[in-house]
């Protein structure tokens, strides 16, 4: 008798804690539970040969010369023409032991072959050296930046100097400028122009980007922005989006979101369903460290109570993000950008945006509104003392549709000289595909062109093309 009470003791302790465990799943973001005290392992593995990322841009802007820019969203792809771009920073921080704080003469900068890194955010200068595994001795000098300008120098005689780099920081002002490659001249300005030409034909794509300085839109040639111009009846295909665990077949069952999230369990067999008393349309599944919820509103969240004392930094949270996605996230087809990060007490969080065909895809008032506090990017990435705690994102797929064509009727230059638009308080201007909010049992979506005008204050406002 005594036996069976013992064990019936130890089976109502057992509901007790499940049910505290459930409990804290649902309504506990990223807390601790009991179970951390089994779990001490690390969630991920960190690729050192990811750190470099963190140095990729948001974008890459080309000139050649003839006044016409080629824009380019890059994601996290390796390409030639980052790592060129990468070789000639790097040969330009080596070769100079003391740079110059000035501006450079961008007037002549953007009439010449140039390469500009932009950014999301501003990048801090010794984070950006460690990338690339270089002594900090060789950072640039300026705290942060958001800009890398590269291009060739000249003397007054028109005599080729070298390939200068330039960091720029346009909300500071701030520039910290080096050259390198002055005793190869001629082979190296060739071969910076020869990369230039074979890299981007911006005629290709139907649309080219002009410079509001040179077009004489505006004053300050450092507040420089990148216009996209396009010729008359010009066409462009849109983009499709899609819950990424829909099945036109079957539409958004169970039992395919369920088959489709068992790559973030390291033993499917353990999965249990946690829905609890949640609301229709609400899905979870967990293991004794894991819970992987998905929302009616098509966002994905991943939470982990594994805990251990390890000790990292920004760059090592950053590759172990990276290599998260990569190996558990399996409907992650799309490329992506570093979009921000934040540090904040114990915490850094990561903030990536999705890519289409070189464009950025933002979200569009209806989609914002419907994921609310979720994510308000494509995808988030907690740490917390090290580990990696919750991973959401938006899970849509995201495609071109080649058979729906739409024209392009508005002149963007010609528009922001008739509309009022005070160029001066404008951050960025960029072309992006807007993403709408999607019921997942619909499960398609039409994503058109947009103009994104991002204004110095954090405001933002987009534009058709149509």
């Amino acid at each position: 008798m005594n036996l069976n009470r013992f064990k019936n003791i130890i089976i109502t302790l057992l509901v007790f804690l499940a049910m505290l465990q459930t409990s804290a799943i649902w309504f506990e973001d990223t807390g601790g539970s009991f179970l951390t005290l089994f779990a001490r392992n690390r969630q991920v593995q960190t690729d050192s040969g990811l750190v470099r990322n963190f140095a990729f841009p948001m974008r890459i802007v080309t000139g050649d010369g003839s006044g016409d820019f080629f824009v380019k969203y890059m994601g996290m792809a390796e390409s030639d023409l980052r790592d060129f771009s990468d070789g000639l920073i790097l040969s330009a921080l080596s070769s100079s032991s003391d740079g110059w704080a000035q501006a450079p003469d961008l007037e002549l900068a953007f009439s010449s072959h140039i390469v500009i890194y932009e950014y999301a955010f501003d990048m801090p200068s010794n984070e950006f050296i460690r990338a690339f595994e270089r002594q900090q001795s060789l950072a640039p000098g300026i705290d942060a930046f958001n800009q890398i300008l590269i291009f060739p120098a000249y003397n007054e005689q028109g005599v080729f100097l070298g390939i200068d780099v330039f960091f720029h920081n346009r909300t500071t002002g701030e520039w910290a400028g080096y050259r390198s490659g002055g005793s190869d001249g001629d082979v190296l300005l060739e071969e910076f122009r020869a990369f230039l030409s074979n890299s981007y034909d911006p005629a290709n794509t139907g649309i080219r980007w002009a410079s509001s300085f040179l077009l004489g839109l505006h004053a300050d040639p450092s507040n420089n922005l990148f216009i996209p111009v396009w010729g008359d009846g010009h066409s462009y295909p849109v983009g499709e989006a899609r819950p990424a665990h829909f099945d036109s077949s079957v539409g958004a069952v169970i039992s395919a979101i369920r088959a489709n999230l068992m790559s973030f369990f390291d033993n499917p067999a353990a999965v249990y369903d946690a829905r609890g008393e949640q609301p229709i349309g609400h899905f979870a599944w967990a293991d004794e460290n894991t819970i992987v919820r998905h929302f009616p509103n098509n966002v994905l969240q991943f939470i982990s109570y594994r805990r251990d004392s390890r000790n990292t930094d920004l760059l090592e949270d950053f590759a172990a993000a990276l290599d998260f996605m990569e190996r558990r996230d399996e409907f992650l087809l799309n490329d992506f950008y570093l979009s921000g990060f934040s540090e904040r007490n114990n915490e850094r969080i990561f903030y990536f945006d999705y890519i289409l065909e070189g464009l950025p895809v933002i979200f569009s008032d209806s989609l914002r509104n419907a994921v609310g506090e979720q994510t308000q990017h494509g995808i988030t990435v907690r740490f917390r003392n090290g580990n990696l705690v919750s991973y959401t994102r938006l899970a849509y797929e995201f495609r071109i549709n080649t058979e729906i064509i739409e024209s392009a009727s508005r002149d963007l230059p010609l528009y922001i000289l008739n509309s009022g638009l005070y160029i001066e308080s404008l951050d960025g201007i960029t072309l992006a595909f807007v993403a709408p909010n999607i019921d997942r049992l619909i499960g398609v979506g039409t994503m058109n062109l947009w103009v994104d005008f991002r204004m110095w204050d954090g405001m933002s406002s987009i534009e058709s093309l149509n």
